[in-house]
């Protein structure tokens, strides 16, 4: 008989020490696998076992068709990791026949970004302002699409500040270099970085909070919804939202799509397509203002 718990701690171990995964990508496996223990109990985990458990959780009322696909797609994965053979007879024959509904990102429009941002905050932002730094971080997240945890998990090593460039560490610790283009931002990054004490060590947390210690996702969205209601914005806004709004406005202003995925970190540009469909929104309304014909007909 297995031990599954004892098999997916193992595997969630190797998952941090090896494959280098994101805490947050961790706790989600830990969830999704918590999941498959929890129902297959004390089973030895035969082909037809397993597949009864992918039934239910795919049958399961309670669940959304994407927490349904992400649920079996990290029970495959770590069928893989552990037992090859057994995932491969398991999932052979086997097909989730379940299609999620498509959703677009949700991206601010141009000016409501203006509004939130307030570039003028962050002209002058020191290490010490976390009014500005708090901006500086929203600006850098608009201005090159990064996520909220690859931006708290800079270092100071990781910014060259007088070029604009950022190494930033995504997804299965990819490593990728995003360029800062708007001249106000960077100056503000020069102007931050510089003000750093002269002890600053290079692996240090770029951003901190008010304790000295690296700023979370959790705080910037803290501040982020204090700043929204502050500017009277009148939706949820969240630093993912500055994300979709960056491959938005890119891909409106002609920025080609491979470009996007490589400043977006996506392993597959299919990933970056569906901000296309974002575009072709704006698109529309933008040939519907114009209507060429209408003075024709």
């Amino acid at each position: 008989m297995r031990d599954w718990k004892s098999i997916v701690e193992t595997y969630l171990d190797s998952c941090n020490s090896v494959r280098r995964l994101s805490r947050h990508t961790i706790d989600a496996y830990r969830n999704d696998l918590g999941t498959f223990v929890a129902r297959i109990g004390g089973a030895n985990g035969s082909i037809a076992e397993i597949r009864d458990v992918m039934t239910k959780i795919a049958e399961d009322a309670n669940l959304s068709p994407a927490t349904v696909k992400r649920r079996i797609a990290a029970i495959r994965t770590f069928l893989r990791a552990v037992d090859e053979v057994l995932a491969f007879d398991t999932f052979k024959a086997w097909k989730l026949k379940l299609r999620a509904p498509k959703r677009l990102p949700r991206a601010l429009p141009k000016q409501e970004l203006v509004k939130l941002l307030s570039l003028g905050q962050v002209s002058a932002p020191s290490a010490n302002d976390f009014v500005g730094t708090t901006h500086l971080c929203l600006s850098l997240i608009a201005a090159t699409g990064m996520r909220v945890s690859e931006l708290c998990s800079l270092t100071v090593g990781d910014v060259k500040s007088r070029t604009g460039e950022i190494r930033v560490f995504g997804k299965g610790a990819r490593e990728r270099m995003v360029i800062v283009a708007n001249k106000r931002v960077r100056d503000a990054i020069l102007r931050y970085v510089t003000s750093l004490p002269e002890s600053t060590e290079l692996c240090s947390p770029l951003f901190r909070n008010s304790r000295g210690r690296a700023l979370t996702p959790q705080c910037l969205r803290l501040r982020l919804h204090s700043i929204a209601k502050r500017t009277k914005v009148g939706r949820k806004v969240t630093p993912h939202m500055l994300r979709h709004t960056a491959a938005t406005l890119l891909l409106e202003g002609g920025v080609d799509i491979r470009f996007v995925q490589r400043l977006l970190g996506h392993a597959s540009i299919t990933t970056t397509q569906i901000y296309t469909h974002v575009s072709d929104v704006a698109l529309r309304s933008a040939l519907e203002r114009a209507d060429v014909m209408r003075a024709l007909v």
